[in-house]
């Protein structure tokens, strides 16, 4: 309980995150020079400016034995191209049974290489790049600030050396002592940074299960180095994975599902966490998900760690909150080109101004930052203003706003020929288009409608066709040529309504069918940017709800509930939750029961299957149960229920305060499932049951938050949850 408490209070105290990321690709590679010589390439990266390094390796069976060739590879960026221009450091060192890491680090004139188990320095000047003497020895993390270096060291403890000029052309060392490890003499010490005058040391784990503390040294004078400060484990041993970093009077602190953020004022209460949206979900995806890496640069902070939709690692990249010091917000990803079943692979990275450069399978990715890291906004049309004022359709087709139901929807009703309308206002590189899409007619074989993304002319898109034959087809018109890129077999039923999704991000190309990946494909070719629409050839199609995003769907969560382990749920209020026949199971009617979870995002979807089993009896409220959006504590959210007295209501909590923001009338019997839907995007809220839209309504009163499930005197069965960021 004293854990569910906690997080709760982080929650209300400002958890960072709310913009859409930017989605960045790489802008070059950097060239293996010798291919033969270098087998393993790009391991480890660092760069500074216009120059960066990059580990060169290979393995050589040698008497039976073998030798490891290590080489540190120097680039420079000439006229916007990366070229090699020497080997600024070799070694050759028989295999005699130890690890030795290779690490790199460089800032300014000054580069910092540790590969035999010594680590070497480096100084450009008018005659290039010169030694400058040895650093140190062993260690696992290097870091610079101006002309002092820290180096991580400790085969029993997470220490360092701190290393600065000694105006003689060498180096002194001052030795920072750090919390005790267990021992062995492969362990050089952890993760450290340096910042100014400050130094962090990371702390992954402990000895003999002590409090887990990080400390934080300042440099007093030349060669005088004291602790001023320990940052306290929320939870005693276990929580700090060792990863930290420092950014002024931000101490960063990785955990197990995302970093920390303390003020130097106050070292023993965090202000925030730095979490991406998919956190609660990384440990489905790699062995070793919770080892991240942290870099900063200026006022922003980069993080690697596993992606769960994309199933490898990218950075993420977050940006300090000038009005809410402490605080930051998720504004981009860093992800190399390329998709399909295999992503490539993200390890080592390393940061300079605008640039960053990232070590992948034997290749190193260099990704440059736009100016600005600001997306459009998502755009949306639910047609209920009875107009499609923002929509340009083409000549001969018939589109109209019509109505069905209690609902607008944008209808095609021509069969003649093809059929788009696209959406104004929306000429961008990175797009997604989600529309619920109903066919009403084919006129003839493999007829079908979809949608399109980077639509510049008739001769040059992307688009998804669901289609009269059966299948799903993803094509690219270049140059008026059609390609099918990629395919899968999907029936298509008349008068059936489908949430249907395309995605043009980078190179990557998705589509989705009712909220299930169906098609993932790699085409780095143009066309680069373009409109969003919907389309159709010789069919009628009706469409509604359509949102078009900068950005992809980013799964916050999901879980069928086909294991004991239910995931990491904040729990609040007085339930009793536990899994149950495959289910996630809410026991008791005494009173209010909630369970959220994910990082934060703006833009939320939150779906699942809801079974109320008893209700309570006692007293004089009504017993409910549903899903919650946009929850930032217990006292601020929103939330679509079910409730016993036969109505479907969407309401919102502000500061403890409730009113109800739509209702409607609905059947609701025990054992009885009810699917679901609560979209958040922007202002617009839009409620579904079964499939059904029955509420809609504007509200700003919340921007921001994470989803979850939560019932009041009521016991549930809950099945199949899927929170999204579309």
């Amino acid at each position: 309980m004293r854990k569910v408490l906690f997080v709760l209070l982080m929650l209300g105290a400002g958890t960072s995150a709310s913009a859409r990321p930017v989605i960045i690709e790489e802008t070059a590679t950097l060239p293996n020079p010798d291919p033969t010589a270098y087998v393993q390439f790009g391991r480890e990266v660092a760069i500074s400016g216009d120059y960066a390094l990059a580990l060169g390796s290979r393995d050589v069976p040698t008497n039976g034995s073998e030798d490891f060739h290590r080489s540190a590879l120097l680039y420079r960026r000439v006229d916007g191209r990366w070229q090699f221009q020497q080997v600024l450091q070799t070694s050759v060192r028989n295999n005699d049974g130890y690890y030795y890491p290779s690490k790199f680090a460089m800032q300014g004139d000054l580069a910092v290489v540790e590969l035999d188990g010594t680590t070497q320095s480096f100084r450009r000047g008018a005659s290039g790049w010169q030694p400058a003497g040895q650093v140190g020895y062993q260690t696992e993390d290097i870091e610079i600030a101006g002309q002092n270096v820290i180096l991580s060291t400790g085969d029993c403890s997470w220490s360092a050396y701190a290393a600065e000029p000694n105006g003689a052309g060498g180096w002194t060392r001052t030795y920072l002592p750090g919390r005790p490890r267990d021992c062995d003499d492969e362990y050089w010490g952890g993760p450290v940074d340096i910042d100014g005058n400050r130094v962090i040391l990371g702390n992954g784990n402990t000895q003999d299960l002590e409090w887990q503390l990080v400390q934080i040294f300042e440099r007093q004078a030349p060669g005088s180095w004291s602790q001023i400060g320990a940052i306290p484990s929320p939870f005693a041993y276990d929580e700090f994975t060792g990863e930290v970093a420092l950014r002024g009077d931000d101490a960063i602190v990785d955990s197990y599902y995302g970093a920390y953020v303390y003020r130097l004022s106050n070292l023993y209460q965090s202000v925030s966490r730095i979490q991406a949206p998919d956190v609660y979900l990384q440990s489905r995806v790699g062995t070793y998900w919770y080892l991240r890496k942290l870099e900063k640069s200026g006022d922003l902070v980069f993080v690697r760690e596993f992606s769960y939709d994309r199933g490898s690692p990218v950075i993420n990249v977050f940006r300090a909150i000038t009005a809410a010091p402490g605080t930051y917000e998720h504004v981009a990803v860093l992800a190399p080109r390329g998709g399909g079943p295999v992503y490539p692979v993200i390890n080592s990275f390393d940061v300079s101004g605008n640039f960053v450069i990232a070590s992948g399978a034997e290749t190193a990715y260099v990704f440059e930052l736009p100016a600005s890291l600001r997306p459009p906004a998502a755009r949306q049309d639910d047609f209920e203003s009875s107009k499609a004022a923002s929509w340009r359709p083409n000549a001969g087709s018939q589109f109209s706003v019509v109505t069905s139901g209690t609902n607008h929807i944008y209808r095609q009703t021509s069969t003649t020929g093809e059929a788009h309308a696209l959406l104004s206002g929306a000429y961008w590189t990175n797009q997604a288009i989600e529309a619920e899409v109903t066919p009403r007619a084919f006129d003839g074989n493999d007829r079908w409608v979809g949608l399109v993304t980077r639509f510049q002319n008739t001769q040059n898109y992307f688009y998804v066709t669901m289609r009269s034959s059966g299948s799903l087809q993803l094509k690219r018109l270049r140059g008026g040529v059609i390609s099918t890129i990629a395919s899968t077999a999907l029936p298509v039923t008349l008068n059936r309504k489908y949430r249907l999704r395309l995605e043009s991000i980078g190179s990557v190309h998705r589509v989705y069918v009712d909220g299930a990946l169906l098609l993932d494909a790699d085409d780095a070719g143009a066309p680069l940017q373009g409109s969003a629409g919907v389309i159709m050839n010789r069919a009628r199609a009706d469409f509604d709800n359509v949102m078009v995003t900068p950005s992809p769907l980013t799964t916050v969560f999901e879980h069928d509930f086909s294991t004991t382990s239910p995931g990491e749920w904040t729990l609040g209020g007085t339930g009793q939750w536990t899994v149950v026949d495959g289910t996630y199971a809410q026991n008791s009617v005494a009173a209010e029961a909630r369970a959220v979870i994910g990082g934060p995002t703006a833009d939320q979807v939150v779906e699942a299957r809801v079974r109320p089993i008893a209700w309570s009896t006692a007293g004089t409220a009504e017993p409910w149960a549903g899903v919650v959006a946009r929850y930032a504590d217990s006292g601020n959210y929103y939330y679509l229920h079910i409730r016993r007295g036969g109505t479907v209501s969407l309401r919102k909590l502000v500061n403890g305060t409730i009113s109800t923001l739509a209702s409607a009338p609905l059947t609701v019997s025990l054992n009885t499932q009810y699917r679901l839907r609560l979209e958040v995007v922007g202002a617009q809220l839009r409620g579904y049951v079964n499939g059904n839209p029955v509420l809609q309504v504007a509200d700003s009163s919340h921007t921001r938050g994470i989803g979850g499930l939560m019932t009041n005197k009521a016991a549930v069965r809950f099945d199949d949850y899927f929170a999204y960021q579309p």
